[in-house]
């Protein structure tokens, strides 16, 4: 019972309280509806454009499939089973595991140096962030033209330098033992700006308060950021690691153009995985086994990502 301007209103009456109840039912199917209505085509074109063909990868990873040949026969795990005795496929899996770890390792550790030193420069930093920021939008296909230019063993930018040190002439894309590092070089070139700015965006989220009662605590510049900056930069880092990881692990233009040739000179023919893939599907037209490499790389990939949620989970 309440008292307004002197009259008394009475409580709702169960009339009123199942009205109510229907208009907020109404209220939440017009929610839905709307939701599916704006979310429905993005999400069926998403099942089109990448459920589907992964599904389907993965179905067709269980046949014999040629494509110049109309009978394609189910052959279970003959695929996989190949693939254990492929010597190509075996090297560019231990290729691109050496190439992912190094670029993952080495982009991120410079990427939140950089983002850190950045820091202290605020006013200047959105400036260098462009300029680091300009590789990441450089398509693949010309950035590793230009490396390759750079990687020339007679004429490149790099041994000419190296040479004002007494250092001879190198062929990074002939010699096993360089290509590797080669690549990781203009891997990090590449991707070093786009996680500069992830990172620089999780440093303005730390509060000033927390790192001045550190330091007012006694804390050093390396232990606030040990115990306090990286802490609360958590998410950031794994989906920097998660990203940079995926992108890694499905390297191949750079890999194709900078190996193809070198200018005259044949460079070494360093595998990765989806480098097999292309070749055994699109050059040899064997599908099935294509998709076998698909499946394997799927799983290395979501295998790396479960590893990385358990171990950046809190504790």
């Amino acid at each position: 019972m309440s008292i307004a301007s002197g009259q008394v209103l009475s409580p709702p009456t169960s009339a009123r309280r199942g009205r109510l109840a229907t208009s907020l039912a109404r209220l939440r199917r017009q929610h839905i509806l709307f939701v599916l209505a704006t979310l429905g085509p993005i999400l069926l074109l998403f099942g089109v454009i990448r459920v589907y063909p992964i599904l389907e990868t993965i179905r067709l990873s269980f046949y014999n499939y040629h494509i110049t040949q109309l009978r394609r026969p189910f052959i279970g795990l003959e695929n996989y089973a190949r693939l254990l005795d492929d010597d190509s496929f075996l090297t560019a899996l231990l290729n691109t595991a050496q190439f992912s770890a190094l670029s993952v390792v080495i982009t991120l550790t410079l990427a939140l140096a950089v983002a850190i030193l950045l820091r202290s420069i605020e006013r200047a930093a959105p400036g260098f962030e462009l300029l680091f920021y300009i590789p990441v939008v450089t398509p693949w296909v010309p950035a590793a033209v230009i490396w390759k230019w750079i990687y020339d063993p007679m004429y490149g930018v790099l041994n000419l330098g190296l040479s004002l040190f007494g250092v001879p002439r190198l062929g990074w894309l002939q010699e096993p033992n360089l290509i590797v590092y080669a690549i990781v070089l203009v891997s990090v070139w590449k991707l070093l700006g786009y996680f500069v700015v992830i990172y620089g965006v999780g440093l303005r989220g730390v509060p000033e308060e927390l790192l001045e009662a550190a330091e007012l605590d006694g804390a050093t510049a390396w232990q606030r950021l040990v115990h306090v900056v990286l802490p609360l930069m958590r998410p950031i880092i794994l989906f920097s690691v998660v990203i940079c990881t995926i992108v890694c692990f499905n390297v191949f233009a750079p890999v194709y153009v900078l190996t193809a040739s070198a200018q005259g000179a044949p460079a070494y023919d360093f595998k990765v995985l989806v480098g097999e893939i292309y070749q055994n599907g699109f050059v040899f037209y064997h599908m099935g086994y294509a998709g076998a490499e698909c499946v394997v790389l799927l799983l290395c990939v979501l295998s790396l990502i479960a590893v990385q949620l358990l171990a950046f989970r809190e504790r």
